[in-house]
C-alpha cells in the first residue's frame, strides 16, 4: 500500500453530483451544521457536535492526521450547492498488509439517496488502483442497515458479526464487518 502517494498527491474526485477534497477550517460552519445532528453520531463512536468548538477540535485533528499521514478524510460537497454534506475517508492504514478500513458520514437530511456510496466508490478505487491495496474493511452497527446498504453497493462483502465489540454511548454493540479484497475487482 502506498500511504505516501496518497498524502504526496492529496487527491480529489467527482461524482455525478459530489466533489470530495480536502477537509478544512474553511469548512467549519457547514460541518458543524451536519455534526451538530444527533442522528447522524447516534450509530458511531463520536458524539454529536454540541458547539462550534467540537467542530473546530475535529477539524483540527484531520488536519493533524495529514500531517502525520494516518487518516485521509474527504469533505463530501454538493456540485449543485458548493455544501459540504459529510465526510468520508480512509484509516488504519496498514501498509505491511496492504489494507485499510473505510468509515463515512451523512448530513440526515441526505440519507437514503445513494450519496454515501457515491462518495465512498471513487476512494474505493483508488485505493485499489492508485494505493496498490489488497483489502479494504468497514464496520457498521448491526442495525445500520443505511450504512450495511452502502458497503454492499461498494461491492463489499459481508464476513460477520463482531459481537458486542464496540461501546456506543454506554451500550456494547454488535459490529457487521464488511470487506472487499483486490480478488474481488
Amino acid at each position: 500500500m502506498n500511504v505516501e502517494k496518497l498524502f504526496a498527491d492529496l487527491p480529489e474526485f467527482e461524482t455525478q453530483r459530489l466533489k470530495l477534497r480536502r477537509l478544512t477550517m474553511d469548512d467549519l460552519d457547514e460541518y458543524y451544521a451536519f455534526a451538530s445532528d444527533p442522528r447522524v453520531s447516534q450509530q458511531s463512536l463520536w458524539n454529536y457536535h454540541e458547539t462550534v468548538e467540537d467542530s473546530i477540535q475535529y477539524i483540527q485533528r484531520v488536519l493533524d492526521n495529514y500531517e502525520r499521514k494516518t487518516v485521509h478524510i474527504w469533505a463530501f460537497v454538493l456540485k449543485e450547492t458548493g455544501t459540504l454534506i459529510g465526510r468520508g475517508g480512509i484509516f488504519h492504514l496498514n501498509e505491511p498488509m496492504q489494507s485499510a478500513e473505510l468509515g463515512y458520514a451523512i448530513a440526515s437530511s441526505h440519507w437514503g439517496k445513494g450519496l454515501a456510496a457515491e462518495a465512498m466508490q471513487p476512494i474505493v478505487d483508488y485505493c485499489f488502483r492508485e494505493l496498490d491495496c489488497n483489502r479494504l474493511e468497514g464496520k457498521c452497527n448491526a442495525g445500520n442497515i443505511g450504512s450495511a446498504r452502502v458497503m454492499e453497493k461498494l461491492g463489499m462483502s459481508y464476513e460477520g458479526l463482531l459481537r458486542k465489540q464496540l461501546k456506543i454511548k454506554g451500550v456494547f454493540t454488535d459490529q457487521k464487518l464488511y470487506s472487499r479484497i483486490r480478488d474481488d475487482l
